[in-house]
C-alpha cells in the first residue's frame, strides 16, 4: 500500500537560522523527542584530543568526518542538552546541533493507474535523438540503497558507493525507494525488458537511509561526501527532512564546490516550505506534477522551488527485480537528475552552475508567467536543455 509521507517525528529537525556565530543552537528551540547524538562542527579541522576531551565528558565520539570538521558524539545515556552546554564551550566548536533524522519522500495513497507518462512529458524521446548519455557521468542516489542486481539497473551500475547506515561498502537497498528513484534516473534502455530512464549514464548509490526509510543528517552528510569524492557529476537526493542543520549545508557546499550538480526533493506535505537540503541554494529544489502537468496536491511549493517534473503514479524499478508505481516529489527529483547527466554526457565541460542554468532557461513555464512559488522556473524540457548545450 502507497504511504503518505510524513516527516519522522521520532527526531523532528530543529529549525535554526544559518549565522556565523559558532555553536548557536538553543536547547530552548529544541523539539520534543529530539535525538540523543550531537553532532559538534569545529574551525580549522578536528582537534587531535576530542576523543579524549567528548570522554572526560562522559560521553563518546562515534564517528567523524575531516572533510568538512564535524564529529558525532554519543551521550551515552547524559542529558544531551546538557552536553550539547558543555561542548559549546570548546574552543574550537564552530557548531553543536542534534544530529536529526532525514526520510524518504514515499508516495501518497492516492493511486494513479497510468503509463511512463512522465519520461514523454518531458520530451526524453526527442532528447535521445540528441544523445542517450555517457556512462562517464556518474549519477549518485543518495537514498535507501540501489538493488543492483536488477536486470533494468545491473549493466548502469557502478561499486564506488557506500552504507553508512551498516558501515560498509555495499549499499544495497533493502527498502526500495532508493530502486525506484535509479529507474526514473538512469535505468537501462533498448534492453528488451522494463522500462528506458532518462539517461543511460552510471548509477553509484550511497545508502544513507535504513529499511524504514530514514537516516540521520550525519549519515545524509557522508553520503553526499562520499559521492562528491568519487566521481559523481550529479547527486540525487529523493529525501528530506523539516529544518536545516550546519552539517547538511556545508555538506551540500562541500559537493557544490567540487563541481556537483545537487538535486534534492522539496517534499510532500502539501506545504509552502522547502524541506531540507532542497531549501539550501546550492541545491535545485523540486516539485512534483500530476499527469496534464498540474500542480500536484501533495506537494511543497515556496520560493525556492526550481523547477517542476511528473511525480504522480511514476512506473520505475522494484527491488526483486521487478517493476511498480510510486507517487511523490521523490519520483519527480530523477527526472530532473537524470536530464542533468545527459546535458553533461553531451558536454562533459559544463559547469554544475552552466548546467543549472541550461535546465533553468529551457523549462516550459507553467502557471503564473515567470518563476513562481509552484512549478519554479517551470517544467523540466530535457530536449530543449539538449538543444541549448553548446
Amino acid at each position: 500500500m502507497r504511504t503518505v509521507v510524513i516527516m519522522s517525528i521520532l527526531a523532528a529537525i530543529f529549525a535554526v537560522a544559518l549565522v556565523a556565530n559558532a555553536g548557536i543552537v538553543n536547547e530552548n528551540d529544541a523539539p520534543h523527542g529530539k535525538p540523543m547524538n550531537l553532532i559538534v562542527g569545529f574551525r580549522d579541522g578536528i582537534p587531535q584530543d576530542i576523543d579524549e576531551n567528548v570522554k572526560a565528558h562522559g560521553a563518546a565520539v562515534v564517528s567523524r568526518n575531516k572533510d568538512i570538521n564535524f564529529v558525532v558524539v554519543d551521550p551515552k545515556g547524559r542529558n544531551p542538552d546538557d552536553l550539547m552546554g558543555e561542548m559549546k564551550k570548546h574552543p574550537k566548536a564552530e557548531y553543536v546541533e542534534y544530529d536529526y533524522t532525514a526520510t524518504a519522500f514515499l508516495d501518497p495513497n492516492d493511486t494513479y493507474y497510468s503509463n511512463q507518462w512522465g519520461t514523454q512529458d518531458i520530451f526524453a524521446p526527442l532528447a535521445w535523438n540528441i544523445t542517450t548519455g555517457s556512462p562517464n557521468v556518474i549519477v549518485a542516489i543518495v537514498d535507501t540503497g540501489v538493488d543492483y542486481n536488477h536486470p533494468d539497473l545491473a549493466a548502469n551500475y557502478i561499486t564506488r558507493g557506500y552504507d553508512f547506515i551498516n558501515n560498509d561498502p555495499d549499499p544495497m537497498d533493502d527498502n526500495g525507494h532508493g530502486t525506484h528513484v535509479a529507474g526514473i534516473a538512469a535505468a537501462i534502455t533498448n534492453n528488451g525488458v522494463g522500462i528506458a530512464g532518462i539517461s543511460q549514464s552510471t548509477i553509484m548509490a550511497e545508502k544513507v537511509l535504513n529499511s524504514a526509510g530514514s537516516g540521520s543528517y550525519s549519515a545524509v552528510a557522508n553520503g553526499i561526501i562520499h559521492a562528491a569524492n568519487n566521481g559523481a557529476k550529479v547527486i540525487s537526493m529523493s529525501l528530506g527532512g523539516s529544518f536545516s542543520s550546519y552539517t547538511l549545508q556545508n555538506a551540500v557546499n562541500y559537493a557544490w564546490n567540487k563541481g556537483v550538480l545537487i538535486v534534492a526533493a522539496a517534499g510532500n506535505e502539501n506545504s509552502g516550505k522547502i524541506s531540507y537540503p532542497a531549501a539550501y541554494p546550492n541545491v535545485m529544489a523540486i516539485s512534483a506534477l500530476d499527469p496534464g502537468d498540474g500542480f500536484a496536491y501533495y506537494s511543497n511549493h515556496g520560493k525556492k522551488i526550481e523547477l517542476a517534473a511528473p511525480g504522480t503514479d511514476i512506473y520505475s524499478t522494484l527491488m526483486g527485480g521487478g517493476y511498480g508505481y510510486k507517487t511523490g516529489t521523490s519520483m519527480a527529483t530523477p527526472f530532473v537528475s537524470g536530464s542533468a547527466a545527459l546535458v553533461l554526457s553531451k558536454n562533459s565541460t559544463l559547469t554544475n552552475s552552466q548546467v543549472r542554468k541550461i535546465l533553468d532557461t529551457t523549462a516550459i513555464d507553467l502557471g503564473t508567467a515567470g518563476k513562481d512559488n509552484y512549478y519554479g522556473y517551470g517544467k523540466v524540457n530535457v530536449y530543449g536543455a539538449l538543444q541549448a548545450t553548446p
